[in-house]
């Protein structure tokens, strides 16, 4: 897309590539032109990044099933669909799963599915393993650094805090004391603000601050990031029944209001939760609710729904969900769960314009200029406005980063998600106390198009076409110097990646995923990135591409 650190990145790429004689041809696109270019597999390779929805490996595995709403790469879909070249054998595990030569819905979503349902940690964790291998091997995916979450505050900004997925939160700011407006700057016109529909995390941010879910992010009397209640009175446990499904009842607060005054019912969300699920509305993050149980017979039949009910008299919501997971307080407080209000259903086109706009959280959207700003305003209706201290939220609407930083220099803007490349190694010198680089779960990548010919004309076919083809799409991945890309280009502390999932996540027995994944054949992950062994790491990749195609580089 069109930010400058990605246009950077993709030149260094396609001079990569250009060493070994391989050429890519780049282009730009805004924002939301680019996700649907990314989602509809309109490209051959593509920049992508992917944060942590919740602190459990499993959220950067699940999202690659053949139906979920964020295969990018396309795995499962088109021509891709039809191939029968995977393995998998869960009979370890003590599954009757044995599957040779079947295609990606019969061995990887039969594998993620298996996962979801597992409750033993140490079989869990294998598995999640095996999935990624399963993805790498495929070299559609290519990661290249672990993510950083850089951005600027002007130190007159008292209250801030941010979470590990990026999302910012301004309800407890103030200025220097004072709390009438502040004025921050995240990305370009946002997709949607639909909470069901929103994939992006600027605008999460934006709707974290406009709806109340049954819990949040938020922070302890010590400044420790938590899960706290919300709109729920409590986070109760859950009651295991006799089949390992897991019962949950939340009492709602009373007395909370929509934005228009109407009443806070426990059938507003669980209505919701069905429209966020459902395949009518086609979600990117409807899969988030897998775990509940009735999902996979609302995929099947539209007229099922969730096996959550709703008791508006006692203003209680049971919800069952198929097996423990110790994710799921952090799944309560991801957008895709939040509450709608009632005049949303059928009318998608709610979310984009201000006076339709019908919100339960501690702001209200009081304009939106699109592609220049969003204003929200204090709700009054809010149940714990007492407790937020900022009267209005302007937030303006750029991906051009130099145009960000003028505004951060002049005082208009006090936050600024994104700083040109080339200004970071003077910010850090001259702004010591502002330029922020903070901890952040997430991987930065580029993927390929499973579906995309990278052998025109060839003899080969079906399984051993795309055998070769996972060949040269690991080689290409050798040619890409991930030290260089986050000391030279990225410097925003960003450490280089060698497998997808992110560091941050542990594994069963405590240590850091990441670092249990691949082969571990003297190095980390899928790939050596030693600074010493890239040059290596090219003459490998090189004499993998002459058996291709003639015109490749020594």
């Amino acid at each position: 897309n069109t930010t400058d650190s990605h246009k950077a990145i993709g030149e260094y790429l396609q001079a990569a590539l250009a060493n070994a004689g391989i050429t890519m041809n780049l282009e730009n696109q805004e924002w939301n032109t680019f996700l649907n270019t990314r989602k509809e597999g309109k490209y051959s390779m593509a920049r992508n990044g992917w944060l942590a929805d919740y602190n459990d490996p499993i959220c950067f595995l699940d999202m690659w099933t053949s139906n979920s709403g964020n295969n990018d790469v396309q795995f499962g879909k088109g021509e891709h669909a039809k191939l029968k070249m995977y393995n998998l054998d869960l009979t370890k595990w003590g599954y009757d799963i044995k599957v040779e030569n079947g295609t990606w819905a019969e061995t990887y979503d039969v594998l993620i599915q298996r996962i979801k349902a597992c409750t033993k940690a140490e079989d869990r964790y294998a598995m999640m393993h095996l999935a990624e291998d399963m993805l790498m091997e495929t070299g559609c995916i290519v990661p290249l650094y672990y993510y950083t979450d850089l951005y600027m505050i002007d130190d007159s900004v008292n209250g801030f805090f941010s979470n590990p997925l990026g999302y910012k939160y301004f309800m407890g700011t103030d200025v220097a004391g004072k709390t009438d407006s502040i004025s921050v700057c995240l990305a370009s016109e946002p997709q949607t603000l639909d909470p069901a529909l929103n994939s992006a995390v600027d605008g999460a941010t934006t709707v974290a601050h406009l709806f109340s879910g049954l819990a949040k992010w938020a922070q302890d009397a010590e400044g420790k990031l938590v899960i706290a209640p919300d709109a729920a009175e409590a986070l109760p446990e859950g009651v295991v029944n006799e089949d390992g499904t897991v019962t949950y009842t939340y009492k709602l607060r009373s007395g909370m209001k929509w934005s228009n005054g109407d009443d806070v019912k426990a059938s507003d969300f669980v209505n919701s939760w069905n429209r966020a699920a459902s395949t009518e509305l086609g979600a990117d993050y409807g899969y988030m609710f897998e775990i509940v149980d009735g999902y996979a017979e609302m995929q099947e039949d539209a007229t099922k729904k969730l096996n959550a009910i709703a008791d508006d008299a006692a203003g209680t919501i049971t919800v069952t969900i198929e097996n423990a997971v110790n994710y799921w307080n952090e799944l309560l407080a991801f957008p895709t769960y939040y509450p709608v209000h009632s005049s949303a259903f059928g009318n998608e086109a709610w979310a984009t314009d201000p006076s339709t706009y019908i919100c339960n959280g501690p702001y209200t959207m009081a304009s939106w200029d699109h592609n220049s700003v969003i204003t929200l305003k204090k709700n009054p209706n809010y149940f714990a406005a007492a407790d937020v201290k900022m009267e209005e939220i302007k937030m303006f609407l750029s991906d051009d980063a130099n145009n960000m930083l003028s505004n951060f220099k002049n005082g208009s803007w006090l936050l600024i998600d994104d700083v040109p490349t080339n200004e970071i190694a003077t910010l850090k010198k001259d702004y010591a106390n502002e330029f922020v680089v903070a901890g952040q779960i997430g991987t930065y990548y580029v993927c390929w198009n499973i579906n995309e010919d990278l052998l025109p004309g060839s003899e080969l076919t079906g399984v051993e076409k795309e055998k070769a083809q996972q060949e040269i799409r690991n080689a290409i991945a050798l040619l890409f110097d991930r030290s260089y890309i986050v000391n030279d280009i990225a410097q925003g502390g960003e450490l280089p990646a060698s497998s997808f999932v992110a560091m941050g996540m542990t594994d069963a027995d405590g240590s850091e995923f990441y670092k249990n994944a691949g082969s571990n054949d003297g190095f980390v992950g899928y790939y050596d990135i030693a600074d010493d062994s890239y040059s290596a790491n090219c003459q490998k990749a090189v004499e993998v591409l002459k058996k291709y195609y003639s015109n490749i580089n020594a």
